[in-house]
């Protein structure tokens, strides 16, 4: 009921984006010059090369150098030709994913939506054509700013909020974790797009073509950043599957508790950055046992007191390992105190209360269900409802009595344990 609900929103939402876009395209297009027609296809040809290498952000959608070339020809023919031309890159973009149907529509009517906007704004703030009058920086740099920040807010807002409905994540989750990275990128490329503006007016279509290298380069900069970005996630999935090979009784034992304690992070509205932390310790929080021998993470049986000290020292030596790399080191305390109690008396240094970092203590309840619904070498896996009546006997003592409230709370909303 939940799933039909929520395409039918997404359906309503896309469907009104499209006729908006569509009317916009249409009030545009009567408004249209024919001496504007040659200009208009130069920059969508323009911007048709430039979304041909899209850059994934982290929680969907992408960005592209297009915005550079869009944003010249706003500010060259105005707000109609931007609105066009935008509508093409959107055209192109969609071919190039191979989208159809209402995600085809969409795209293309959300980028004209936003060029149009930004066109509009830029010209009631003072803003002219580049063809009536060259752009100045220091005379219209209050109209470029806003011209830069509309298309950029309309753009993202009108794509997140998407992603919001189709993925069930809150807007606000997917909008902060994504600006860092889309904002840096529009501020970069809007001086590239006044300069090949500026070109084309001065010079014509054979020196704006030349900044296409510097666009490319830009492209290229960005794009590494985020490779750089995956290699470092790829390298924390890996050490927990290193981990997860050696140890069989927690095979996928990571990745559950990743999505358990962000879920938590989540629920909490904790700040994206946080939330992205929270995820990659819960990923190799356990990986100090790399350091523990074989055999005592498969023994059968009850643990004697020097096994269980053996044990412990997994915390500290995971930490000191992830001390030792420079993007990790983040995580390092968070990983050194996840079994800390909120009583006082957990290891390795007995901290009590909110003394013990959050995102320990959110990982310390992900951690403590996933183990207790999982199989183990002593035991078999407790059944969901028998983790969360052990988790609440132990709330306040062992666990943030609010951090296990709000699990449940999760738990019972996904139906996996009855509300």
């Amino acid at each position: 009921m939940l799933l039909k609900l929520r395409e039918i929103m997404l359906y309503l939402y896309s469907i009104s984006i499209v006729f908006l876009g569509a009317a916009i395209l249409l009030v545009t297009g009567f408004n249209l010059s024919h001496d504007l027609i040659p200009h208009l296809i130069f920059f969508a040809i323009l911007t048709a090369f430039a979304e041909l290498l899209p850059v994934s952000l982290p929680r969907g959608g992408a960005v592209t150098v297009g915005f550079a070339t869009n944003y010249a020809a706003i500010l060259t023919l105005g707000s109609a030709g931007g609105a066009w031309v935008a509508a093409v890159g959107g055209i192109i973009n969609g071919i190039r994913r191979r989208a159809s149907g209402i995600r085809f529509a969409f795209n293309i009517a959300q980028i004209a939506i936003a060029a149009a906007t930004a066109g509009r704004l830029y010209q009631i703030t003072g803003g002219l054509t580049a063809i009536a009058r060259p752009v100045n920086i220091l005379r219209d740099y209050p109209s470029l700013l806003v011209c830069t920040f509309a298309y950029f807010l309309v753009n993202s807002t009108l794509v997140t909020a998407c992603i919001s409905i189709e993925r069930r994540i809150p807007f606000s989750h997917i909008w902060f974790m994504n600006i860092k990275w889309a904002l840096t990128s529009y501020l970069a490329l809007a001086p590239l797009g006044i300069l090949i503006s500026a070109v084309y007016v001065a010079v014509g279509v054979a020196g704006t073509v030349l900044f296409f290298i510097p666009l490319l380069l830009a492209r290229y900069s960005f794009q590494q950043y985020m490779n750089m970005r995956e290699v470092h996630f790829g390298t924390m999935r890996a050490l927990a599957a290193a981990l997860e090979a050696k140890d069989e009784y927690t095979r996928g034992h990571s990745e559950r508790v990743a999505q358990y304690a962000t879920s938590i992070a989540r629920y909490m509205r904790l700040p994206e950055g946080e939330i992205e932390k929270v995820e990659y310790t819960a990923l190799l929080h356990d990986i100090g046992k790399i350091g523990i021998s074989e055999d005592l993470l498969n023994k059968i049986g009850a643990l004697t007191e020097n096994d269980f000290a053996q044990l412990k020292q997994h915390a500290v030596i995971g930490a000191n390992i992830l001390n030792e790399v420079r993007f990790l080191r983040g995580a390092s305390d968070i990983v050194r105190f996840h079994h800390e109690r909120f009583d006082g008396k957990g290891y390795p240094m007995g901290l009590k209360g909110e003394s013990i970092p959050l995102a320990s203590r959110i990982l310390a309840v992900a951690d403590a269900y996933d183990a207790m619904t999982s199989e183990r070498p002593y035991r078999p896996a407790f059944p969901p409802e028998e983790a969360v009546r052990r988790l609440q006997a132990s709330a306040g003592k062992q666990f943030d009595a609010e951090i296990v409230g709000l699990f449940v709370e999760i738990l019972k909303k996904q139906g996996i344990v009855k509300g």
